[in-house]
Parts: C-alpha cells; structure tokens; sequence
C-alpha cells in the first residue's frame, strides 16, 4: 500500500495527502530502504540516461564526434532555453540529420522567459524547444549509426527502439519481454516495471560495475556528461540541475513526468526511485531533498541550497501565510 508522502496544510488541518512510495537499493537489488508498498510505474524521461547507452557502448559517440555536452542532452528533459537548442542543433548536425527528422512534436517551453519571448515576438515553438528532442536525436543517431531506416524510428519494433528496451531492461533485472510498453507524449515508448527496478537500473548505472566492460564503460561516460553539465539536463532552477550541480556530482538525477523520480549516489552505491500516485509533480522536490537528507546525502548547507525545491509555505493573493506543503515520511530500512 502507498504511504503519505507529503501533506498540505491550510491553517490547522491538513487539507490535502500526497501519497506515493520510495525505494532504495543497492546495486544487487537488496532494499536499504523504502517507505509505502513500491508499484508498478512508467519510468518516464527517468529511462533517458539509460537509452543512451547502446549508443556510447557500441562506438556511435566517437563514429560522430559527440561531445559529453551532446550525451547530456540525449539524456535530458530540457526546458528549451537558447543552450539547449543549441546543443540538439549542434548534435543533429554532427550525426548529419536536421531538425525535420525529429517525430517529437512540440509545446511550449518550460523555461518561462524562453516562452514569454517567443509569445513577444510572434513565433511559435519548433520541435528544437520540445523538452524531448534531445532523447530523439539520441535514439536517431544510434538507429543511423547501426544502418537502421530512419522512418518510424518511435515505433516499439523499430531495431533501435527494440536494442534501446533491451539496454533499458537489463539494467533494471529484467527481461524485456516483461516491460510494460506505453507510448510517451512525445511518442516514444516508455517502460513499465517495478518501483524498485527503476532503482537498480539507477544504482548499476552510478556504479557503473554492471554487465559487459563496454557496459560499464558507458555507463561512467553517461553519468560523467550528466554531472559535467547538469544545465543540460534541465534548466534554470529545475530540480535535477539544481540538485546535480549543489552536491557537485555526487548524485545524478533525471525526473519523469506524472511524479517519477530516480537517481544513483554512486559513492554511496545506491539508486532510489520515486512515484507519486497522483502525479503531482510539484511534490517531488520536497521528497527527493528528505529522502536524501534522511539518507545522510545532503549536507545542512546543501539542503538550504536547495530550499527552492524544499518544503513551501502556501501563500494567498495578498502574500499572507495560509498554509504549508510538508514531508510526512521516514524511510526505514
């Protein structure tokens, strides 16, 4: 059964529970800690560090130049701000492919004043500002680089889509026949399995000590372009650039949409994930900032670093304190 994580108040009662469960383990898959009963989830833009790998293990990294800045974006749910851009631009060129080859669709961008400029000047987002169009071109560079067609690179039979769950699975403990595949909003699938699962695949992929030599190999190399450049991960003042670059890489974090949450602490050897039943990601800063902390990861100065994602007052229209969004969990373990 899920646990409350998180609770609302408005004065002196509690108006609202968030409730979800958190998942801890080491890079066996024993649980160190956990609190609520961990479910079936989709591992949502959280699997973009771990898609990457068949393109770095295989050689498609250095075949077509790409950077650690270029790695970092394939893994990324970025905000579309002007850098972002630039590196999708930078990395589609490299692999010899334009914006049109992108399937990703596209929406507004996160980054506020990226949106609002576009808005003043008339213009209307391209594919290059889709939070997803860095995994894209990831996927697009590996299906080039093995000699796959390029059309209907999104499909789930595609042979890169078919390497790409197979990588995915197998850092995860399973087999991939026995991944649930959904199909994300920007229409490439997404894998289902258990909570803990989603943790292995996070503490193999920080210790990097899982599977082939090449494996692991690429593994380091994700996780060094993650922690290298956190910015391009995310964005201005998103939690998994904030969080990466505070603890200066010792944690390497990858939100995913409707309340997902998985990161690796490679010195400490584990991988924790997240699931907030009713997808309100607005709570996952305050739990991913206590757990750490329960977990002795995050120093008092780093914590207050952080207070931007950290437990928050509720204000009304005229600034007054009317309530607060609190943890309400213990991990145990």
């Amino acid at each position: 059964m899920s646990a409350v994580l998180v609770e609302v108040t408005r004065g002196p009662m509690v108006e609202n529970r968030h409730r979800g469960a958190i998942v801890v383990v080491d890079g066996e898959g024993r649980r160190i800690a956990s609190v609520g009963e961990p479910a079936m989830t989709f591992m949502r833009s959280s699997s973009k560090p771990l898609m990457v790998l068949p393109l770095v293990e295989q050689g498609g990294a250095e075949h077509f130049q790409l950077s650690d800045e270029h790695l970092a974006i394939f893994a990324s749910s970025h905000a579309g701000e002007d850098e972002h851009r630039r590196v999708v631009a930078e990395a589609l060129e490299k692999v010899g492919l334009t914006e049109a080859a992108l399937s990703c669709g596209t929406h507004t961008p996160f980054d506020r004043k990226t949106a609002d400029a576009l808005r003043a000047a008339g213009q209307k987002p391209t594919v290059l500002h889709c939070n997803c169009s860095g995994k894209h071109t990831g996927v697009l560079a590996y299906a080039k680089f093995k000699g796959f067609e390029l059309a209907n690179y999104t499909d789930p039979s595609h042979p890169a889509e078919v390497d790409i769950l197979a990588a995915v699975a197998d850092m995860a403990g399973l087999k991939a026949e026995d991944v649930v595949i959904g199909i994300d909003g920007c229409s490439i699938p997404v894998y289902g399995m258990p909570l803990e699962n989603i943790a292995l695949a996070f503490a193999r992929l920080g210790l990097a000590n899982h599977g082939s030599e090449a494996r692991r190999i690429a593994c380091r190399r994700m996780t060094q372009a993650m922690v290298k450049h956190p910015f391009l991960i995310s964005g201005t003042g998103r939690l998994d650039t904030d969080l990466m670059k505070v603890t200066e890489g010792a944690v390497v974090a990858k939100i995913g949409a409707d309340g997902v949450y998985a990161l690796a602490v490679p010195e400490k050897g584990i991988g924790l994930a997240a699931k907030i039943d009713d997808g309100n990601m607005k709570m996952l800063g305050p739990i991913v900032v206590e757990s750490l902390s329960q977990l002795g990861v995050l120093t008092q100065e780093q914590r207050a670093a952080l207070a931007a994602h950290d437990n928050f007052v509720i204000k009304n229209n005229v600034k007054q304190v009317v309530g607060e969004v609190r943890t309400a969990f213990t991990l145990e373990g």
